[in-house]
C-alpha cells in the first residue's frame, strides 16, 4: 500500500470544480493527490483510468491508488500526474464561453433541446479555439459517462488547454471521473439497492438522462467509444484495490460494472 502524509494545511483550493463540493487535494512535485471525501472517489478514478487502457481512448490521465493522512485523518484516494505543460493553463468550457459571449455556457444552453445543446457547445469551442474533432471528443466523454455513471460532468468539468505564450489550444485529456460508479455514499448508501440507485443517477451537462444526451451526440458525430476488456479483467482490476477499500465496496462496484457491461454491449469491440 502506498501511503503519504501531508502536514496540516497546504491543501489546494479550487472553485467550481465539482457540483458536490471539492475533495481535499494537494499538488506536490508535479503530482496531484486527492483524498476521498464522499465515499470512494479514488477507486472510481483508478478503475476508470485502468479500464480506459483497454479501450480506443487515446488521451486520458492515469490515476493510482494512495492512502493519505492529513489533519489527523487517514483516507484512501488517488494520485495523478500534472498534465499541463510549461506555459499552459486549463480553461473550462464554462469560463471560455463567458469570456467570449459574456455569460455562462450552462445558462445559455439551459432552454435548448438536447441535440441543440451539444451542437452549440461543439461549434462554440471549435470556433473559439480553432480545434477540430471536438464533437467526436465530446461524444466519447458522454459515452464514458453513460457507462461509468459519472454524475459530475458539468460545464466546469469540460475544458481545453491554452498555451499562454503561443495562444494555441489543445483538448484536455479525459480526467476527473471520481463521481462515477455510485462513489458518493451520502447519496448512494451501501445498504440501498444498487439497481434502483443506478436508475436514479442523473447525467450532465446536456440532459439528465445519460442515454438521451449520448444518443444526441452520436447522431451528430457518430459513436466513438469501444472497450476491449472482459468482465474477468474488470474484476481483476478491482481485486487489485482490496488494500485500499473494504470488500463490501469492491463487491458493490463489481456488481455495478457487470450491470453496465450487460446494459451497454454496444460499447464493446465484439458487439
Amino acid at each position: 500500500m502506498r501511503q503519504i502524509l501531508f502536514e496540516r494545511g497546504g491543501q489546494v483550493v479550487t472553485e467550481g470544480h465539482s457540483s458536490k463540493g471539492n475533495q481535499p487535494k494537494w499538488f506536490v512535485d508535479e503530482k496531484w493527490y486527492k483524498a476521498d471525501h464522499m465515499g470512494y472517489e479514488g477507486l472510481a478514478e483508478v478503475l476508470v483510468s485502468r479500464l480506459l487502457l483497454l479501450s480506443n481512448a487515446k488521451d486520458f490521465i492515469s490515476y493510482e491508488p494512495v492512502q493519505i493522512t492529513y489533519d489527523g485523518k487517514t483516507a484512501s484516494g488517488s494520485t495523478s500526474p500534472n498534465f499541463l505543460k510549461q506555459d499552459e493553463i486549463l480553461i473550462p468550457f464554462e469560463r471560455l464561453h463567458r469570456s467570449f459571449r459574456g455569460r455562462g455556457l450552462a445558462q445559455t444552453i439551459a432552454q435548448m433541446e438536447t441535440a441543440e445543446k451539444v451542437r452549440y457547445t461543439v461549434e462554440l469551442i471549435e470556433g473559439v479555439t480553432g480545434l477540430q474533432d471536438v464533437g467526436q471528443y465530446l461524444t466519447m466523454i458522454l459515452e464514458l459517462d453513460s457507462f461509468f455513471l459519472n454524475e459530475d460532468r458539468h460545464t466546469n468539468n469540460l475544458s481545453v488547454i491554452r498555451n499562454e505564450k503561443t495562444g494555441k489550444y489543445r483538448l484536455s485529456p479525459i480526467y476527473d471521473n471520481g463521481l462515477s460508479l455510485l462513489s458518493d455514499l451520502h447519496d448512494y448508501p451501501l445498504e440501498q439497492d444498487i439497481y434502483s440507485m443506478i436508475a436514479r443517477v442523473q447525467a450532465k451537462p446536456f440532459d439528465r438522462d445519460f442515454d438521451l444526451q449520448t444518443e444526441a451526440a452520436e447522431i451528430l458525430f457518430r459513436p466513438q467509444l469501444k472497450f476491449s476488456f472482459t468482465a474477468r479483467e474488470a474484476t481483476g482490476e478491482l481485486d487489485a484495490l482490496t488494500e485500499y477499500y473494504p470488500k463490501e465496496i469492491i463487491d458493490r462496484v463489481e456488481c455495478i460494472v457487470l450491470e453496465q457491461i450487460r446494459k451497454y454491449p454496444v460499447f464493446f469491440s465484439n458487439a
